[in-house]
C-alpha cells in the first residue's frame, strides 16, 4: 500500500472505531438510567438487591467515563505479529485502554502481555512473555498512529522512519502535553523498569530528563492492570520531596486510571505520626544556613545516619529494660517477674521484627492470661494474708467485714486479670517522644565512643531546640523512631508498595525508618545522585544504600539517556558534571535553540527575554533564581511591572503553568518549556558541590530553551560553557 492508501484506510477505521465506542457510551448510558430509575419491588427491595443495583450503576458510570477519556484518541500504535507456533498474523492496534466490539478487540490496552512488543523490538524476531512461558515469533509492520481531537493527523512506518526520530516529534511539544502522552513512546529500557516483577525491591538510577517519574507511575498503572488479583491503588504510596511536587505529578493520574494511590512527604508521614506539636526547619531553609556557614553541617551529617538512629534504640533498650527491672506485684503478690517480662520484650525474635508498643501488647495479653488461668491460686493465697488477722478477731467484730470486703475486691481484680495494676506498671510506654529524645541527647556521652563528632556541640545545638520545640529534619526522624519503638504505628502496616521519587534526598536513616513502618511493602527508588543538592545528609551512593537498607537485595536498574532537553542543553549540563567529576549523561540527538548568555540582569534584559519565549507559544517557562531571598525580590520587581507571575515557594502546593519564578532547589523533579537562569554568577554557585548541583539541577529543567544571565564573574563552569561551546553566543538586546 502506497502512504496514501495507508493513511486512508487508517482514517476510514478510525471514523469506524469513533462510531462503536459512541455506541458504547450510549448503550451504557441507558443501562446506567435502567438502574437508575429501576423501582424495587417489597420483596426485591433487600439489601443485596440494592447493593448488586449500585454495583452495577457504578461500573456503567466507569465504563462511561474511560470511554469518553480515550474516544478522541483510542490508539496511538498498531503492529502485525505472527507467532512461531501457530503461524496465525495477528494485527495488533494499541491504546490506552483495551475497547472491544463484542468478542473482537478493537484495541488492545498498553499494559498487556503481547502489547510489550511494540516497545521492545523493531521489525524482525520478536517474543513476549505471558502465562509463565515466552511466545516467540515476528514483527512484519510496526506502526505509529497520532490522532488529535478524533482527526488522524499522521502515520509513521517505523521501516520508514527510526524509533528516535518518531520520539523527536513528541518531545518538540510543550511540556504538559509530553506528560499526558507517555504511553506512545515508551523506550526500551523504561519499559523493561515498568513491566519489572511485583516481588523484589528496585533501585533505579535515572539521570536528569531519563523520564523516572513518568516511569514510576506508569509502573503503578502497569501493576494495578497486571497484579490486580494481588494489589490494589489503596496498597500503594507515593513519597515526594515536598507537596508542590507531588500536586505536579498527579496531574498525570488520571490519564493512567489510577485514582486513589495516597502520596505524601516524609514529612508528612512523621508529623502525623509522632502526635507531638513541633516545629521542623524546612530542608531548604538548612540548605541555605549550610551555604551561608551557619550550620555545623557535620552535625547533620551524623544525626541523618543509621548509626545514630542505633544509638537511639540502644538507649530505647536500656529505658525498657529500667522500667523492667520489677516484678509486677500486686497486694503481695508477685504476679509476673522481672525476668520473664524481659525476656518476652527483648529476645531476638520480637527484636527483630515488632516495635516495643507491640511486645508490650503482646506481654499485658500474656499476664493478664497468666493471672486468669492462676485467678484461684492467687486468690487462696490472698485469704491466707488475711486469714489470720481475720480469725484473730472477735466473730462479732465490724472489722471482720472489713476484711471479707477488702479480700473480695482483691479477689475480683484477680478474676478480671488485674488491669489497673498492669495499666499503672506499664504506663512507662506511653511517654511523650520529645521527652525520650530530650533524655537522649543529655545522656549522649554515654553513647558515643570513639565517633568523629562534637559531641557538645551537637548535644547544645540539639537541646536548644528541643527546647524550643523547632526541630531539624533529622530531628524529626529520630523522634519517629521512638514513636515507632514505643507507641507503635499501624497506619502502615497494610502497604503493598512504596515508591519513592527524588529519592536521592532521604537520608539514610529516613530509610531505615521507612523499612521498620512498611514492613510488608516493596520499593521502588527512583533518584539521581547528581541532583542531591543536600548533599551533607544525602546517600553515598546507591549501592550502600541497597547494602544497609537492602541487604543487598534489591535490584539495580538505570535510565542513562535523557529524552528531556536538547542537545546542547545537555552539553552545556555535562560541563557542570565535569566540574564535579561526575560521569556525563547521553541525551537523544535533538536539535534546538542555542543558549543564550548575558552578563545582565537587569529588567532590560530580563523582559524581552520573557517576551520572546511567551511569543514562541511556550506553556511553562520559569525564572530559576538562585534562594528565596533573590527568588522573592524578582518577583516583586516584575509583579510591580504588570507582569503575571507563579511565585513558588516552600509552602506552595498547586501546579501552575505559565511563567513562574522559584529558587533552584524547589525546581527539582520538575520540567519547562524554557527556563531563565536569573544570575549564574560565582557568588551565587560557587565552586562547592552543593553550588554546582544546584546549577545542574536548574539547567536541566528546560526542554528547549534556557538563558543564562550573569553579573560580575560567571560560575567557574559555565565558563567553560562560554570559551569552548560553539553553540552558545551573546545575546544583544
Amino acid at each position: 500500500m502506497t502512504k496514501e492508501e495507508i493513511f486512508n484506510f487508517e482514517a476510514k477505521r478510525l471514523a469506524e472505531v469513533i462510531k462503536k465506542i459512541n455506541a458504547q457510551i450510549k448503550s451504557n448510558e441507558q443501562k446506567f438510567s435502567e438502574q437508575e430509575h429501576f423501582i424495587i419491588g417489597f420483596k426485591e427491595g433487600m439489601r443485596g438487591t440494592q447493593f448488586n443495583r449500585q454495583s452495577l450503576m457504578s461500573f456503567y458510570a466507569t465504563e462511561i467515563s474511560e470511554l469518553k477519556r480515550i474516544i478522541n484518541n483510542p490508539y496511538f500504535g498498531r503492529f502485525e505479529f505472527v507467532s512461531d507456533s501457530d503461524k496465525q498474523k495477528q494485527t495488533i492496534y494499541i491504546g490506552k485502554k483495551a475497547i472491544m466490539d463484542n468478542s473482537e478487540a478493537i484495541s488492545y490496552d498498553w499494559r498487556s502481555d503481547i502489547c510489550s512488543m511494540y516497545y521492545d523490538y523493531n521489525i524482525g524476531p520478536a517474543e513476549y512473555e505471558t502465562k509463565g512461558h515466552k511466545e516467540k515469533g515476528q514483527i512484519l509492520s510496526k506502526r505509529q498512529i497520532v490522532i488529535k481531537n478524533g482527526k488522524l493527523e499522521r502515520i509513521e512506518e517505523q521501516d520508514t522512519i527510526s524509533d528516535d526520530l518518531i520520539l523527536l516529534k513528541y518531545l518538540s511539544e510543550c511540556s504538559d502535553a509530553r506528560l499526558k502522552s507517555i504511553v506512545a513512546t515508551i523506550q526500551r529500557e523504561q519499559n523493561k523498569i515498568i513491566r519489572s516483577q511485583m516481588n523484589s525491591d528496585y533501585i533505579i538510577e535515572g539521570v536528569a530528563g531519563s523520564g523516572k517519574t513518568t516511569v514510576a507511575l506508569h509502573r503503578i498503572a502497569y501493576l494495578l492492570y497486571n497484579e490486580a488479583r494481588n494489589i490494589n491503588e489503596s496498597e500503594f504510596m507515593i513519597i515526594g520531596p515536598n507537596k508542590y511536587f507531588l500536586n505536579y505529578i498527579s496531574t498525570l493520574l488520571p490519564d493512567l486510571d489510577i485514582r486513589h494511590v495516597s502520596n505524601l512527604t516524609f514529612e508528612e508521614i512523621a508529623l502525623n505520626s509522632i502526635k507531638t506539636k513541633v516545629k521542623v526547619e524546612s530542608k531548604n531553609m538548612t540548605l541555605q544556613n549550610v551555604l551561608s556557614n551557619k550550620t555545623n553541617k557535620d552535625i547533620i551529617t551524623y544525626k541523618s545516619s543509621v548509626a545514630y538512629l542505633k544509638l537511639i534504640e540502644r538507649f530505647i533498650e536500656l529505658y525498657i529494660l529500667g522500667n523492667l527491672s520489677k516484678d509486677l506485684v500486686y497486694q503481695g503478690l508477685k504476679l509476673y517477674s522481672s525476668d520473664k517480662m524481659r525476656h518476652v520484650c527483648l529476645n531476638n525474635n520480637q527484636r527483630s521484627n515488632n516495635s516495643y508498643a507491640d511486645r508490650v501488647s503482646n506481654l499485658i495479653k500474656l499476664i493478664t492470661k497468666d493471672i486468669k488461668d492462676h485467678a484461684e491460686d492467687l486468690s487462696h493465697e490472698i485469704w491466707q494474708q488475711y486469714r489470720e488477722k481475720f480469725l484473730s478477731l472477735p466473730k462479732d467484730s465490724p472489722h471482720r467485714k472489713e476484711i471479707i470486703d477488702t479480700t473480695d475486691e482483691i479477689q475480683k481484680e484477680i478474676k478480671k486479670g488485674c488491669p489497673s495494676v498492669i495499666k499503672e506498671y506499664f504506663k512507662f510506654i506511653k511517654v511523650n517522644p520529645l521527652s525520650i529524645y530530650q533524655a537522649f541527647i543529655e545522656n549522649i556521652d554515654a553513647f558515643i565512643d570513639g565517633e568523629e563528632i562534637d559531641i557538645a556541640a551537637l548535644k547544645n545545638d540539639t537541646l536548644s531546640k528541643i527546647k524550643k520545640k523547632q526541630l531539624d529534619s533529622e530531628d524529626l526522624t529520630a523522634l519517629l523512631l521512638i514513636q515507632y519503638m514505643l507507641g507503635g504505628i499501624n497506619e502502615y502496616l497494610e502497604y503493598k508498595h512504596l515508591v519513592i521519587d527524588e529519592a536521592q534526598d532521604l537520608s539514610m536513616g529516613e530509610y531505615y525508618v521507612l523499612k521498620k513502618l512498611f514492613p510488608k511493602a516493596k520499593f521502588d527508588v527512583y533518584g539521581d545522585i547528581n541532583q542531591a543538592i543536600y548533599d551533607y545528609r544525602a546517600i553515598p551512593s546507591w549501592e550502600s544504600l541497597n547494602n544497609q537498607i537492602f541487604a543487598s537485595n534489591a535490584k539495580m536498574l538505570s535510565l542513562n539517556r535523557s529524552y528531556r532537553t536538547t542537545r546542547k542543553i545537555s552539553d552545556a549540563s555535562n560541563l557542570i558534571l565535569e566540574e564535579i567529576k561526575a560521569p556525563s549523561t547521553e541525551c537523544i540527538s535533538r536539535d534546538g535553540s542555542e543558549i543564550m548568555v548575558n552578563n545582565n540582569i537587569d529588567m532590560d534584559t530580563l523582559l524581552p527575554q520573557i517576551k520572546d519565549l511567551l511569543d514562541k507559544k511556550y506553556e511553562s517557562i520559569a525564572i530559576i533564581c538562585k534562594d528565596d531571598k533573590e527568588t522573592t525580590a524578582v518577583y516583586k520587581l516584575l509583579s510591580s511591572l504588570g507582569l503575571t507571575v507563579n511565585l513558588i515557594t516552600d509552602k506552595d502546593e498547586t501546579y501552575l503553568s505559565g511563567v513562574t519564578i522559584l529558587p533552584s532547589y524547589l525546581s527539582k523533579g520538575l520540567e519547562f518549556d524554557a527556563v531563565i537562569l536569573y544570575n549564574a554568577n560565582k557568588n551565587n554557585y560557587d565552586d562547592n558541590i552543593i553550588d554546582q548541583k544546584l546549577l545542574y539541577v536548574a539547567i536541566t529543567r528546560a526542554m528547549h530553551e534556557v538563558y543564562i544571565n550573569y553579573t560580575g564573574e560567571i560560575s567557574n563552569s559555565l565558563k567553560s560553557l562560554i570559551k569552548t561551546d560553539s553553540h552558545t553566543k551573546k545575546l544583544a538586546i
